[in-house]
């Protein structure tokens, strides 16, 4: 068995006080993708990143050898003292999925871990990657962007996330939304990202899966399902805690809704109760068996499986419920 870090690109990706998109592609290795870390690492002036550092990612798309596999798009960007709607979906689905390091107000480190579980052939592959980054409050500072993949014959799933479904929600009650998902992308559905197009956390109200629920259900009741409640959303705030990660109960209009395995016999459906005509999208989370390939040269004797699947109910704590 055998777990191996290899370093593909470095290059100056890295937000600046104007809006940017950086397309990237690179050659990599064939073998057992586990997943793929983005590390940010450099400096801004003092006010301009008031938050945590995933906000300034707008979009964030990752495409293997011509299959795209990962599309996540912000709902909003802002430039305060809050969680990330990108961190707080990718710890979601595991508790180290984000972090950034507390080290000053200027100073800043950042790591992006996006699951992937893909077997890429023997030989030279392609990866790439389609990062939006919003603008920054100032034009200070600058730095630098990673970009590791991780191979692990161990892995046991495959993540696909996919397209966002839109609603333009009336704000006037209740209304049926369809999250569309792909035909052709294998698996079950473990979870869906609902985000509202601006931080008021007042404007939805609550949810209904049709297929898991008689009853529409409030969203304190989902963000204690989704483990949120217990602390469950980690951040980096150097005004509010100069020495260790801050943890709130949620994130303002964004919610991790998880299906626990739903089939795909059907599209999901949910009823949405919203109080404000907004712009809603629905973004889900496909999970299917991965058949990860032993390395040619394993170096560890200890297994490190990973399973989204299985994150989800350990960070949502329903496994013990």
């Amino acid at each position: 068995m055998a777990v191996r870090y290899s370093l593909v690109n470095s290059d100056t990706t890295y937000p600046t006080n104007a809006a940017s998109t950086a397309n990237a592609g690179y050659n990599i290795a064939g073998g057992s993708i586990e997943s793929i870390i983005f590390r940010f690492e450099g400096t801004t002036a003092t006010g301009d990143l008031g938050g945590d550092f995933p906000m300034c990612i707008s979009q964030l798309r990752l495409v293997l050898n011509g299959e795209s596999f990962f599309n996540y798009q912000a709902g909003y960007t802002m430039n305060q003292d809050a969680p990330s709607q990108l961190g707080y979906f990718l710890n979601s689905m595991s508790d180290d999925r984000f972090s950034s390091e507390v080290i000053g107000d200027t100073a800043k480190d950042a790591f992006v871990r996006v699951p992937v579980g893909r077997q890429a052939p023997p030989g030279v592959s392609r990866l790439e990657t389609t990062i939006a980054l919003a603008a920054t409050a100032g034009a200070g500072g600058g730095g630098t962007l990673e970009t590791w993949i991780v191979y692990n014959d161990a892995a046991e799933t495959a993540t696909y996330v996919g397209n966002p479904t839109s609603l333009s929600a009336s704000g006037t009650g209740q209304e049926e939304v369809v999250v569309r998902l792909p035909s052709n992308v294998p698996g079950v559905v473990a979870g869906i990202l609902v985000q509202n197009d601006r931080a008021t956390d007042t404007d939805i109200t609550g949810f209904r899966i049709v297929s898991q629920s008689d009853w529409n259900m409030d969203t304190p009741y989902w963000r204690f399902l989704n483990g949120d409640m217990q602390n469950g959303v980690q951040f980096a705030s150097d005004d509010l805690d100069a020495n260790a990660q801050t943890y709130r109960q949620s994130i303002a209009g964004t919610y991790f809704l998880p299906t626990l395995g739903l089939s795909r016999e059907d599209d999901v459906r949910l009823q949405i109760t919203t109080a404000a005509a907004r712009t809603v999208t629905f973004t889900p989370v496909l999970v299917s068996g991965f058949n990860a390939q032993e390395g040619g040269q394993p170096r560890q004797t200890q297994r490190v499986p990973t399973n989204t699947s299985r994150a989800i109910l350990d960070t949502t704590g329903q496994a013990d419920a």
